[in-house]
């Protein structure tokens, strides 16, 4: 049986099997192979050389092949390739500058996680990407301006630092919420926007300091529906008090 006697969905099952340098190979045999096995190789594409990155800014058909983008660092043509990767729906920016490259760039994303300032820039970019479902802002800075999104009406998933957590879970169908970062003793946190979730939240992770001062009954008002509890403790004293507190805690998830 010759290569091109095989069916094309029977090709793409066998191509899901092999491994990198296998399908670079396949790639050489005929327009269909290389096809097939191009939508394989370049699906995702995770922390890849600037040669890569080159290739996908020079190359619209092998751009928009791309669903997953992880990159670190930013190449050259970072921003060319990231315009031309029009069917992306996982992208992933570390260390990227500005996020100004992300300016006239026309997918739409499901999932989206970056280390940008939270500037204009960013903030238009989320706004006009209203088929986000999960989004994970890292940067711990507070921002000069206020950060505030009007859309994303499809989020259910946030990590983020807990000062922007007012701005994105009221009014959107959260029911996983990350709070990333530390905090110290003695600042006041506001859960009450918890609650402004239009679906309970489910799944939950938070430093222990935005749980500390709030008693039990309260806790349990806030989070109804909890199923899953992850607590950090950072920059806290670990005294037996908050010891005893954490203990009770999760004596009270277990009978809620």
């Amino acid at each position: 049986m010759t290569s091109t006697s095989i069916p094309v969905d029977i090709l793409r099952v066998i191509l899901k099997y092999l491994d990198r340098a296998d399908l670079v190979k396949i790639c050489q045999l005929n327009k269909i192979c290389c096809s097939c096995s191009q939508d394989i190789l370049y699906r995702k594409v995770l922390f890849e050389d600037v040669l890569v990155c080159r290739a996908l800014a020079q190359s619209t058909h092998l751009a928009r092949r791309v669903r997953s983008f992880k990159s670190m660092g930013k190449p050259p043509e970072l921003s060319k390739a990231l315009q031309n990767m029009t069917s992306l729906r996982d992208l992933t920016l570390f260390d990227s500058g500005s996020s100004s490259i992300l300016e006239n760039c026309v997918f739409n994303l499901d999932s989206f996680t970056c280390d940008f300032s939270y500037d204009k820039s960013l903030r238009q970019f989320l706004e006009h990407q209203s088929s986000i479902t999960y989004v994970c802002l890292l940067r711990l800075y507070e921002p000069s301006e206020p950060f505030e999104l009007t859309r994303l009406p499809n989020l259910t998933r946030v990590a983020a630092p807990s000062f922007l957590l007012p701005h994105l879970i009221p009014g959107r169908p959260v029911i996983e919420v990350d709070s990333i970062g530390g905090l110290h003793v003695g600042d006041s946190i506001d859960l009450s926007h918890y609650t402004l979730s239009t679906t309970p939240i489910r799944k939950l992770t938070i430093n222990f300091l935005l749980l500390y001062p709030h008693h039990g009954h309260i806790l349990a008002s806030i989070f109804p529906s909890l199923t899953h509890l992850n607590i950090g403790i950072h920059n806290s004293l670990f005294s037996m008090q908050i010891v005893r507190l954490l203990s009770f805690l999760f004596i009270l998830l277990i009978y809620l």
